[in-house]
């Protein structure tokens, strides 16, 4: 029988299901390694396509040609998505999965506001929630993932972008709503100054895995500045759990570390509990087995 609006069934099982939400430019395929080893644990996994992404996504012949100026210039029906599209898309995955027992709802990265904002949502909905280095604003000095990215602490101890070799293609199209990046590029100072960023336990070979496999080169520009900040009566009631990723060089230590006290502060009586996994921002994925190790012990 369906559910009235705005209510949730009553579960008996007590086996939870987890709920992956990735991250800027990234896609369900990203989690394939964790949900395998998730499920010789014994565990349901629902790895999540925000809206835009995936099989959703779309690779313009533009890019597809490598034609980069024309792809840079381009329009995109990503711009029009925003931060509550993400939100409404994983509140209805929660609600249909929660139909069969309790969620653990986990993000990855950027995918921390979207989280943050269903449990502002749906509170009595989620069993626990999780940020795997992701963003996590609470505070009005820095209510956004760019605010969060700003801060003192995003600079510690990370290295310096190269802006001559990038696969960022430049603030003009974030502009008009967009961040692009050029996955298929050739340069390789650029391939080895993003491998150092996102994954330096990874060799080139496994990097490029993860560029064609788990990243697309578009994505939205809405959600970073969104104002995401969490709410201590709501996303403050549930269990919550970061996993600290060691040798991440895009969320740094420093960073992981205020918006963790930051949140603590917001509910003293809720506080995190911190995990630490020795893995780069998108590296994690080969360390696939220890963090599904970690998320086990969370159930």
């Amino acid at each position: 029988m369906p559910e009235p609006d705005g209510q949730l069934s009553e579960i008996s099982t007590t086996a939870p299901t987890f709920v992956f939400v990735h991250g800027l430019t990234s896609n369900s395929f990203f989690w394939t390694p964790v949900v395998r080893e998730l499920a010789l644990l014994g565990h349901r996994s629902l790895p999540v396509d925000l809206p835009g992404h995936g099989l959703d996504g779309s690779i313009p012949l533009s890019y597809q040609a490598q034609d980069i100026a024309a792809f840079t210039t381009g329009p995109s029906p990503m711009a029009a998505i925003t931060v509550q599209d993400n939100v409404t898309h994983v509140i209805d995955a929660v609600r249909q999965v929660r139909r069969h027992g309790p969620v653990i709802l986990v993000g990855h990265s950027l995918g921390g506001i979207t989280i943050g904002l269903v449990g502002n949502a749906i509170p009595e909905a989620i069993q626990r929630i999780v940020y795997l280095s992701a963003f996590c604003p609470s505070t009005p000095d820095a209510p956004s993932a760019m605010a969060l990215s700003q801060t003192p602490e995003a600079l510690k101890d990370v290295p310096i972008p190269n802006p001559d070799h990038s696969l960022f293609l430049g603030m003009e199209p974030v502009s008009r709503g967009l961040i692009r990046f050029n996955l298929r590029s050739a340069d390789p100072e650029a391939l080895e100054d993003f491998r150092v960023t996102n994954m330096p336990e990874a060799t080139l070979e496994q990097m490029l895995l993860v560029l064609n496999f788990g990243m697309q080169p578009e994505d939205g520009a809405q959600t970073n500045f969104a104002d995401a900040r969490v709410e201590a009566d709501t996303w403050g009631r549930i269990p919550r759990s970061y996993i600290r990723l060691t040798r991440d060089n895009v969320i740094s230590a420093a960073l992981a570390t205020k918006m963790i006290d930051d949140a603590d502060r917001l509910t003293p009586d809720n506080p995190f509990d911190v995990h630490s996994l020795e893995a780069g921002h998108a590296g994690v994925m080969f360390r696939a087995r220890e963090l599904a190790a970690i998320l086990d012990r969370l159930v």
